[in-house]
């Protein structure tokens, strides 16, 4: 009994082991968390971003810190294809080109020490962004990005990952030191650490291809290969449009930011600034209480401005066709619009209206007035402006910023345009905001006389400063703010990270979006608290949480319009024609990065000729048991012996 209770715990203990052990996958490969890729897109003629093959891309760590390591690379290497972990210093379009140059290269992991200074600049973007898309063509002699790269214009032959975990970086660094770093010209006599990068993009050459590509009539079995991009503009008016309405000037600001990674594009510079003081306006404007008389004020938020300004063309389209009908189901036409002024990157320092066609226009002699900005005439940056301009050359239009003839802001489309690089603190922003306060101010009272035939009330103006203050943090601190609360749904779970601000693929909505715009319509809404959530939710109104947190009801007109390209809904349309944005992205499944111990080539090859030697025992081995089955077990006696028995058995029949 003893014993047999001795084999059952046996049992127990190895069935338990068995259960609870490892995968021989989790043993070989460690996961490298905390890391974000570079992925593709495409225009109508070119494919841009990174890729690797559909089973990931394999390569040496070779951690390249220097000018000589990438010499190495070039000339020494000789346990290829190796995986370049980079810093950031080194993270530039020269270094990138070396690397894919050397056939040598099957992936990048760049890092960054956040302890060490961040370099004086790092724009992705082009030097002249939105190069072939505007109404005025940018002077390559003085660009408005001089620091830019075109790092996001470039087609890279391997995937590219950011990694954000410290701890991570060490353990890649670790290993390498322990097997990588000593004996180099001896490297592909040893096992290494290597890393496998999974970064596979379903679509490629250019966005008429996959496009042609997912179409279901083209295919029994269609899939989807890329997606346009594209999300939602934001609008609001002052007053509810009407039929004896004379004109609207149109307050404007960019939405969207980039960056070459996926889900890091903080648009601090610029972006935030300019929309952030967009919104401070509208709710200066809206504590105003103006009685319009024949001239209305729109404030639209334009998402995809960075991708040949798609938000704003499809805006612009929208206008012309008679389509736009998102202010209260009245239809607003372009002809309607007298001036545009735009909100551009802004923040300390003086200030510049680049500005068309003004000579008749009052608004830009009293901006420039109260702001003591300069006038640049006929400057046009490379803002939403341009896609009125280019349906109407003679439309009054300004961008209000704090550049002259080129960027301020050095980190343009960049995963380094965040609330440092324009000297942001979190419990010290009144000087940012100061300057963010006065534009909004003096835009607001500028706007009310203008709409009113009236001077402003006084009303206290350090409120619009504490609210910018609010809503910075928001964008630039943390999506867990008191702002974003109020204005979500009470018990609402809200990121403790920034949202990013890339304006995505048309059927995916970007969170960013809807939190602005429900960040818009708490600011300007008609607040009733003799409603309750039920009640309200009948109505059709906006259920917020509100200041205190308890739950309010918010009747607002800020409304949506579709920022989707008008390539991509006008009928054979000609891609390669450059009248609009011909954005797409690429689907893909998964992105990944992991580490291992890789072994020598010479153990590879020894594991490969073992592999085939026994594979081939096998076969030998199963031919001749299946060939000799009858003599090995029998079979031919057992056969015989049952047809005896069968052909003996007396037949029983039945009447």
């Amino acid at each position: 009994m003893a014993q047999l209770l001795d084999w059952r715990f046996l049992l127990l203990f190895i069935a338990i082991n068995a259960v609870s052990s490892k995968r021989i996958k989790d043993m070989i490969y460690m996961p490298v968390d905390g890391v974000t890729a570079c992925f593709r897109r495409h225009n109508g003629s070119h494919q841009f971003g990174c890729s690797s093959p559909r089973a990931g891309s394999v390569g040496v760590i070779q951690l390249v810190d220097s000018d000589s390591d990438i010499k190495w690379l070039q000339e020494n290497a000789t346990a290829g294809p190796y995986a370049a972990v980079l810093p950031f210093s080194m993270f530039t379009r020269d270094v990138l080109i070396r690397l894919r140059n050397t056939n040598n290269v099957n992936g990048i992991l760049l890092t960054r020490n956040t302890t060490i200074e961040r370099p004086s600049h790092y724009s992705p973007a082009d030097t002249c962004p939105n190069r072939y898309s505007g109404y005025k063509q940018c002077d390559n002699e003085k660009p408005w990005n001089p620091v830019g790269s075109s790092l996001l214009l470039e087609d890279w032959p391997f995937p590219i990952f950011y990694l954000l975990n410290d701890t991570q970086l060490e353990d890649i660094k670790k290993c390498y030191w322990t097997h990588n770093a000593h004996d180099l010209e001896g490297q592909s006599k040893r096992s290494l650490c290597a890393l496998e990068l999974k970064a596979f993009m379903f679509a490629a050459v250019d966005s008429e291809a996959c496009i042609r590509r997912s179409n279901p009539r083209l295919t029994f079995n269609p899939s989807q290969f890329c997606d346009p991009l594209g999300d939602r503009n934001i609008h609001w008016a002052v007053a509810p449009i009407t039929d004896d309405l004379e004109s609207v000037i149109l307050v404007t600001a960019k939405l969207d930011s980039s960056s070459l990674f996926n889900d890091l594009s903080p648009g601090a510079g610029g972006a935030v600034t300019g929309f952030v003081t967009l919104l401070a306006t509208a709710y200066y404007l809206n504590t105003l209480n103006a009685t319009i008389n024949k001239t209305n004020v729109v404030f639209s938020l334009l998402n995809g401005e960075d991708f040949d300004y798609i938000g704003s063309s499809r805006f612009v389209y929208d206008l012309k066709g008679g389509n736009f009908n998102s202010l209260g189901g009245k239809t607003l036409l372009f002809d309607q619009i007298s001036s545009v002024i735009e909100l551009s990157q802004l923040g300390r320092g003086p200030l510049y209206l680049h500005a068309s066609n003004y000579e008749d226009n009052q608004i830009l002699t009293q901006l420039q007035a109260a702001l003591s900005a300069t006038i640049l005439k006929d400057s046009v940056p490379p803002a939403s402006v341009q896609s009125f301009l280019k349906a109407n050359s003679n439309l009054s239009a300004t961008v209000i910023s704090n550049y002259k003839e080129e960027f301020i802001y050095r980190y343009y489309q960049g995963i380094l345009d965040d609330g440092e690089s324009i000297g942001y603190k979190r419990n010290d922003s009144s000087t940012l905001a100061s300057h963010l306060a006065k534009v909004a101010i003096n835009l607001g009272n500028i706007l009310y006389q203008n709409i009113t035939s009236s001077p402003p009330r006084s009303t206290d103006e350090i409120i619009v400063e504490e609210l910018i203050a609010e809503i910075l943090t928001c964008y630039l601190d943390s999506a867990k703010c008191d702002l974003f609360r109020a204005a979500s749904a009470p018990g609402v779970k809200l990121p403790s990270n920034t949202l990013p601000l890339y304006v995505g693929v048309n059927r995916s909505p970007v969170p960013a979006v809807s939190l602005t715009w429900q960040l818009f319509a708490l600011l300007t809404g008609e607040k009733l608290p003799q409603l309750n959530s039920t009640v309200c939710h009948d109505k059709r109104l906006a259920w917020m949480a509100g200041i205190n947190f308890t739950g309010i009801c918010i009747s607002s007109s800020v409304n949506y319009s579709m920022a989707v390209s008008p390539a991509f809904i006008i009928e054979g349309y000609d891609m390669k024609s450059g009248v609009y944005s011909t954005w797409t992205e690429s689907v893909w499944q998964y992105l990944s990065v992991r580490m291992f111990l890789k072994p020598s080539a010479a153990v590879e090859r020894l594991s490969m000729i073992v592999g085939c030697v026994v594979a081939s025992i096998s076969f030998v081995v199963v031919w001749f048991i299946n060939s000799r089955a009858d003599i090995l077990f029998g079979t031919s006696v057992l056969s015989s012996v049952g047809t005896s028995i069968a052909r003996d058995t007396p037949r029983t029949t039945y009447q």
